[in-house]
């Protein structure tokens, strides 16, 4: 507890008043373009044909080539080069600050590439420049983007519904808007596109990527790299200098300034600036002091838009069309980024979630806890405080943030009601992890309604501070990297600053989403169903009045899938791990298991709540208004897939480990055992019956089994066998088929009720067979 009250005064002086941030009424600043002196390229016009002047002084300098397409952004390093009497578009190799080479293409040692070709237009070539015809560059050119996510993706030419619009010179960037034809999802359409190219100068002093820490690198598929390795590479930050060098806190330079496109509705705008803003005092705790400068706009034309120096948030047009009114994710991100040194260029936010599915995926959480989500339409100041959630996330990713699980399986269960704890550290240390809003604390705990909420956390103060905090010039690079390592290493000390990534599989509840993860997930989601039940139980009264029973069928969707998510959460004890990413130095070991007890107390609330779920869940009084037939039947979808994901491959070996490591054997044997009897407990006592649903798991258990038993092992190499059973785990699996077929077939024999009976033997049969195979 000594780390908790050390972390809990550390978070408490540099959380001072972020949750104190409210939206503050402000006036309208114009937005202009930075004072224009002469462009590094030219752009012009001939009739529908577009031309680029390429001054001597620009001939084999790196620039950036750019497409926007909406939320999408693509970006590679270009040069032109002169040869003989063309001009030669190319991408090279990337020579790192961090002290590697990024090769053109992945995977292959190549300097360089040629994008295209151009013959020199003599007739409209000056003494200084070169003049290119590049309309079939930005019209039919394929073009092969390295993002592979967010990334522009072009279907087939269509040359004749293709043409260019606009282009624009401004500093140190050339704009050009075409609508490229191209065949996609089916029709001929014409989309709109911006292409563009922009000066880039001297790299920034980068900061060395360090997988311990939730940062993207430089890398354009902006992803994390698996493997737990740390690569040459610079995390993804912006260029932040002192104004003021002698100063421990100074203004920057520059700051990193955000426009509010007029597309965001006005009522909505200062939500969206306070969720911004909420990462101002993490960047005091690096240094600078007003970091963050947003304005909104009256108007925002398509260059300013696309500038390479404005960031601007976007609302998204989706919203005003049939079917794409009710998006349910909240928004996203396109971040340009110099991979020579992670320098983030420019970083615009796209706000997507609709008023309709920000208040119903409050309502399913927390609506028992505040009465202002008791009925709808929310007021607009509850509106507002989940758009300036979703802005404080996205603003995050901008930031150089990746999602992922910061300090998850931490934070005390019993502080989770506790309104001191929460106004400092909130119910989750971090505003990039998907925890949602509150809902485990209960009506009589009082909670104030706005603690509820999701905000920048302590952790996300930590983080900043470790990317963002400079380091004075006249110390070596090796003291700054002692100086940095030394940051990382209050994760030893201070729980909920570590950060960890779900690689591919949920290893244990640190990995978890969609809850609020606590240091003990049984207790917490036993407080969180009991919301839930509370939830449905207020329905039918949120919908009175509807037209039709689409509001009704989509909160009891939404309140099941909710029910599922916490399923999930307990589950991952089960053969799970506690997990804090280490040098070889640190002291304790990255993955711990979790202790035996608590994976069991998870497996049994598992086999009472979950594999038999509660009336109150599967059948509803309202039931009556949706359906008239049992299908669908979403909690049972739900229950086969919990039961197959409690016999999956990875979990089994994971118990494997666990023998190796505890030196202990039979924990995969137990876990087994313990897993079927509980399944089939109506075999080992005196009950008559097995509920319909409850049938369904019974045999999903066993065709699970007998599906892998059955699957033919075709990947010998030590990678490839991720999802292979070991033959250990399918000795225990057919062991445990048979100890069933024994227990049906004196089941059988007992001559219980026919209808029971004619499952029992359903389920035999498939052993049977399987087993006599």
């Amino acid at each position: 507890m000594n780390n908790y009250i050390l972390g809990f005064f550390w978070s408490l002086c540099v959380m001072a008043n972020v949750f104190g941030r409210m939206p503050m009424a402000h006036t309208l600043v114009p937005f202009v373009l930075p004072q224009e002196k002469p462009p590094f390229l030219t752009a012009f016009m001939e009739g529908d044909q577009l031309f680029l002047e390429i001054p001597d002084q620009q001939l084999d300098r790196h620039m950036m080539f750019m497409c926007y397409n909406g939320v999408k952004r693509s970006f590679i390093q270009v040069v032109w080069s002169l040869h003989n009497d063309s001009m030669v578009l190319k991408q090279q190799s990337i020579a790192s600050t961090a002290g590697i080479q990024i090769p053109v293409v992945p995977g292959l040692p190549l300097k360089e590439n040629v994008i295209a070709i151009f013959p020199v237009e003599k007739e409209n070539t000056g003494a200084k420049g070169h003049c290119v015809n590049i309309t079939d560059l930005v019209l039919r050119k394929e073009i092969k983007w390295p993002q592979t996510f967010g990334g522009v993706s072009f279907g087939s030419p269509i040359p004749d519904i293709s043409l260019v619009v606009d282009a624009y010179n401004g500093q140190d960037e050339t704009l050009f808007k075409v609508r490229r034809g191209m065949a996609t999802s089916g029709s001929r359409v014409a989309k709109p596109l911006i292409f563009g190219f922009c000066a880039l100068g001297e790299p920034m002093k980068g900061r060395r990527f360090d997988y311990r820490m939730g940062f993207s690198n430089e890398e354009q598929d902006n992803g994390f790299h698996f493997g737990l390795k740390n690569r040459k590479a610079n995390i993804g930050r912006w260029r932040l200098k002192k104004k003021y060098d002698d100063q421990k806190v100074s203004v920057p330079e520059e700051p990193i300034t955000f426009l509010i496109s007029p597309e965001v509705p006005k009522k909505w705008r200062s939500y969206v600036k306070a969720g911004i803003e909420e990462w101002l005092p993490a960047f005091e705790s690096a240094g600078f002091k007003d970091a963050l400068v947003v304005k909104e706009m009256d108007s925002l034309d398509t260059w300013q838009a696309h500038s390479i120096h404005t960031n601007v948030v976007h609302w998204s047009q989706k919203k005003f069309f049939r079917d794409k009114e009710y998006q349910d994710f909240g928004g996203t991100i396109g971040n340009v980024v110099d991979a020579r040194s992670g320098e983030i260029l420019k970083g615009d936010i796209f706000l997507g979630g609709s008023v309709r599915s920000a208040s119903e995926r409050y309502f399913v959480r927390s609506s028992p806890l505040d009465k202002r989500a008791q009925n709808f339409p929310f007021p607009d100041e509850l509106v507002g405080a989940l758009f300036q959630r979703t802005a404080a996330h996205e603003a995050g990713h901008v930031f150089g943030l990746l999602d992922g699980n910061f300090g998850e399986y931490i934070y005390p269960s019993d502080k989770m009601n506790d309104s001191t704890w929460l106004a400092t550290m909130g119910h989750t240390p971090s505003v990039m992890n998907y925890a949602r809003s509150n809902n485990i604390p209960q009506p009589g705990d009082s909670i104030p309604p706005h603690l509820l909420i999701q905000h920048v956390g302590p952790t996300d103060h930590y983080s900043i501070q470790w990317a963002y905090t400079e380091f004075p010039q006249e110390i070596s690079a090796e003291e700054e990297k002692t100086a940095l390592e030394r940051m990382i290493r209050w994760q030893d000390t201070v729980p909920w600053y570590r950060f960890n990534l779900n690689q591919m599989e949920v290893v244990g509840p640190v990995n978890t989403s969609q809850v609020v993860e606590t240091n003990d997930p049984v207790r917490s989601t036993e407080l969180a169903l009991r919301n839930v039940k509370r939830v449905i139980e207020m329905l039918p009264q949120v919908t009175q009045g509807q037209s039709d029973n689409a509001r009704l069928d989509r909160l009891y969707t939404k309140s099941v899938a909710l029910w599922n998510d916490h399923m999930k959460h307990v589950l991952s004890l089960v053969g799970g791990y506690d997990v804090q990413y280490q040098s070889l130095d640190q002291p304790g070991n990255p993955y711990e298991p979790i202790p035996w007890e608590k994976q069991m107390e998870a497996l049994d609330f598992l086999l009472a709540n979950a594999l038999d779920a509660p009336e109150w869940l599967t059948d509803p009084a309202f039931h009556s208004r949706l359906k008239y037939s049992s299908f669908p039947d979403q909690v049972v979808a739900y229950q086969q897939l919990l039961i197959l994901d409690m016999i999956v491959a990875n979990r089994l070996k994971r118990f494997e480990q666990m023998e190796i490591r505890r030196n202990q054997k039979d924990l995969l044997r137990a876990y087994l055992h313990r897993l079927q009897s509980g399944l089939f407990l109506e075999l080992y006592g005196d009950m008559d019956w097995v509920a319909p649903r409850r049938q369904e798991v019974q045999m999903t258990y066993i065709d699970g089994l007998i599906g892998q038993l059955s699957k033919k092992r075709t990947a010998l190499g030590a990678d490839e066998q991720f999802l292979n059973y070991s033959d250990y785990s399918k000795g225990l699996m057919v062991s445990q088929l048979m100890d069933l077929k024994k227990q049906l077939e004196k089941t059988v024999k007992s001559k219980r009720r026919s209808d029971v009976n004619g499952h029992w033997k359903m389920c035999l049969r498939k052993i049977h067979r399987f087993l006599e195979h």
